[in-house]
């Protein structure tokens, strides 16, 4: 009772304590906020009862950036900010009329909160509105956190040492959140960083915040934060992290009638040689943790792609980015989209052209900035059955204007290969958020050439592209060129030998007016591929008629697309097809809708009918996830090709997954995914436990499986078990 009354107090105070002046939020502008330093370090427990709360003034009168802009978000937040030798603490205070209906399913860390009741916090800890940390809370105490390169989204593998707690009272929910100076790279004789604090309203729809809160600003768009004061006689220690490790592995393949057993050691050594350039090197690096791929079916004459998924890789991965180049629309359909061209592709070191996986006996980072200048350098030695080889790649730009970049990336080396291979390139970005009335502006251009010492050419590859947008339009036009022989062997092509020229446009009107209906998206793209001598290949158009997003926030999608393909011979795809080579022409209509995305039980439905070269193609697809408590998420996945070829052949092709995943706290959970398709006639079991026992270090727990079906049923062929122990300590 006693707990309760001095809570009651405490918010009481907070409620009536008047905004400070210059905290409130903007739609354009820098708002500042003071950050006081205290003796004693509050008691990280979401209450924000502790009176050193008291001595921080408050900021907050967040605005709304969806749907509508420039107006008071629906439910009113504010936040303070203090400091000790160790720290940085902020308090956010979520008021809310009806917060038993929040919506709070995730409990697991870096899990998605984008639908669900959430705050997020930006630091830009140089002040230099380009690079900076994401840390995102939900009211079950779920972290989530990332890097920002270069105003753009770096991922979420980065895994900071930090915490925060959060408690939910019948006029909100509160979040408590401690991060460590230890955790993020920063100048200290600065005394400003850049700051800027949003939140989600997971029934509503409504994302808002404090600094420059417009539709077409991301939270990761850093170059829109405001300002954080006062701080003063920071420390960070000498800067030294160690991340040892022990692992123990036991092996068995039944069709090779083969096992094994071992122990392994390894470490991680990060050391900040300057407060804003950071070495990073990892002995016996190994992946055992990471998360399986997720099955495709290859229905074209190209690669797929698989994405990178280690997080030695992807952290600080966006500093190595070039030219823009590995972006697609957000507009399109997975199955379109594609990753043409990646001149620096990390999945190269550790994995074989057939994704085996090949040991990385050492890897090394130099990452950071010097001044205006943006520095990655990376070195990799594989151990291979021909000995070892090593991986070279280097990436520096230079910040010019308020937010654009020019630089150069090289790459030297191939690990499936002992002929020497080298990729270099120039690329140029600029990028400025107020042009037109406060539209945002992006414009890249590059230039690579490869050397393989095989065939002994230089062959080049280019190209460029421009994209306008904000709250009602979206508009982009490209072109890129890559060289018949282009070979980055420390990179990814899809194709070669072609042009591409493209453009998107897309419509995007509110609707106030209405109450069921937010806004709709009615666009156009295209793409045009040829080859060198501009003879036309193959044509995609899309004509996105409607796109329907619901006050309820589910979305209703109709397409209707047009596909075009010469190839100039025969070549295979999935279910054991082949398609001759030829002159094809076809039309199809796409349907999906996602519903329930902010609710416990999603669905997500998918059809696609038209035609197929001289055939056609059905695809239907059906995802599911069911959340009956923050701690337990239930998955599904099908998919289903059917390709009638009229005179080469039909195909059923079933893919299938399920996903179970159990957090018993935000630290500690257990995930089960397993994959079946019936091309290979086989199942695939990833179980993976994962327990963050103390601030970076952790501990896992994982179990492969693999059967095949045969006809007396479902046979074990391969099995892996893994127990992996790390432990951080700071210096």
């Amino acid at each position: 009772m006693i707990a309760a009354c001095a809570l009651g107090q405490a918010a009481l105070a907070v409620e009536h304590t008047p905004i400070a002046p210059g905290s409130k939020g903007t739609f354009r502008g820098r708002p500042s906020v003071q950050a006081v330093r205290v003796e004693n370090a509050p008691t990280l427990d979401g209450h924000l009862t502790d009176e050193v709360w008291q001595k921080a003034q408050p900021a907050g009168a967040f605005l709304q950036s969806s749907p509508k802009e420039n107006v008071p978000q629906s439910q009113r937040t504010e936040f303070r900010v203090i400091y000790d030798d160790d720290a940085l603490y902020l308090g956010i205070w979520c008021f809310d009329t009806n917060v038993k209906n929040r919506v709070a399913m995730n409990m697991e860390r870096d899990g998605s909160m984008k639908y669900e009741d959430s705050v997020i916090v930006v630091l830009d800890t140089f002040l230099d509105r380009r690079n900076g940390y994401s840390f995102t809370v939900n009211p079950n105490g779920a972290r989530s956190d990332s890097l920002i390169s270069n105003n753009s989204y770096g991922g979420n593998e980065w895994d900071g040492a930090w915490m925060a707690r959060s408690r939910v009272y019948n006029w909100g929910w509160t979040t408590e959140i401690e991060i460590p100076f230890k955790t993020v790279s920063f100048d200290k004789k600065n005394d400003t960083w850049g700051l800027n604090v949003g939140r989600n309203i997971g029934r509503l729809g409504d994302r808002g915040g404090w600094a420059n809160s417009r539709t077409s600003v991301r939270s990761y768009h850093i170059s829109e934060a405001g300002n954080l004061v006062g701080l003063k006689g920071l420390k960070q220690g000498l800067g030294l992290d160690l991340n040892p490790y022990a692992l123990g592995r036991f092996r068995e393949d039944r069709v090779a009638d083969d096992s094994d057993l071992l122990g392994d050691l390894g470490a991680d050594v990060r050391y900040r040689l300057t407060p804003s350039l950071t070495a990073l090197a990892s002995v016996n690096t190994d992946f055992a943790e990471t998360e399986s791929d997720r099955r495709q079916v290859n229905l074209t004459r190209y690669p797929l792609f698989f994405p990178e998924k280690r997080q030695f890789f992807l952290e600080d991965a966006g500093i190595f980015g070039f030219g823009g180049v590995t972006t697609s629309s957000s507009r399109r359909s997975s199955e379109s989209s594609e990753t043409l061209l990646m001149p620096f592709f990390s999945r190269r070191i550790g994995l074989s052209d057939s994704r085996e996986v090949v040991p990385v006996v050492f890897a090394g980072k130099l990452t950071g900035r010097v001044n205006d200048y943006n520095i990655g350098l990376m070195d990799a030695v594989v151990d291979s059955d021909e000995g070892p080889r090593n991986a070279f790649v280097g990436r520096v730009s230079r910040n010019i204007f308020e937010q654009s970049t020019v630089g150069f990336l090289t790459t030297v080396g191939d690990t499936n290969s002992d002929e020497l291979n080298t990729v270099n390139g120039l690329d140029f970005k600029y990028r400025n958020s107020n042009v037109l009335g406060g539209r945002t502006f992006v414009a890249n251009a590059y230039a690579l050439g490869s050397y393989s010492e095989d065939d002994g050419g230089l062959e080049p590859t280019w190209g460029a592209n421009a994209k306008l947008y904000d709250r009602n339009i979206d508009l982009e036009a490209g072109v890129m060129e890559i060289g018949d022989d282009f070979n980055p062997a420390l990179g990814f092509v899809r194709r070669r030998g072609f042009r591409r020229y493209n453009i998107e446009a897309d419509f995007i009107p509110y609707y106030d007016e209405i109450g069921w209906l937010r806004n709709s998206r009615h666009g156009y793209d295209a793409s045009l591929y040829t080859d060198l001598s501009n003879d036309v290949v193959n044509t995609h158009q899309s004509f996105g008629l409607m796109s329907l997003y619901l006050e309820s926030q589910d979305l209703i999608s109709l397409k209707v697309e047009h596909m075009s393909d010469r190839p100039d011979e025969a070549f295979p795809i999935a279910g054991g097809l082949t398609i001759p080579s030829g002159n094809y022409d076809w039309w199809s209509v796409r349907l999906l809708g996602y519903f329930g995305i902010n609710r416990p039980l999603m669905l997500m439905p998918y059809y696609k009918v038209g035609g197929f070269y001289d055939g056609s193609r059905q695809r239907i697809g059906f995802d599911t996830r069911y959340v009956p408590t923050p701690k337990l998420r239930l998955e599904t996945g099908y998919s289903l090709n059917l390709i009638d070829l009229e005179e080469h052949g039909d195909a059923t092709i079933n893919l299938v997954s399920g996903t179970v995943k159990y957090s018993f706290t935000p630290d500690l959970f257990v995930s089960n995914l397993i994959q079946y398709d019936d091309l290979s006639d086989s199942i695939a079991v990833n179980s993976r436990l994962q327990w963050e026992y103390r601030p970076g270090s952790k501990m896992f727990f994982v179990v492969n499986q693999g059967y095949v079906d045969e006809m007396t049923g479902l046979a074990l062929q391969n099995f892996e078990v893994v127990a992996k122990v790390g432990a951080l300590f700071r210096f």
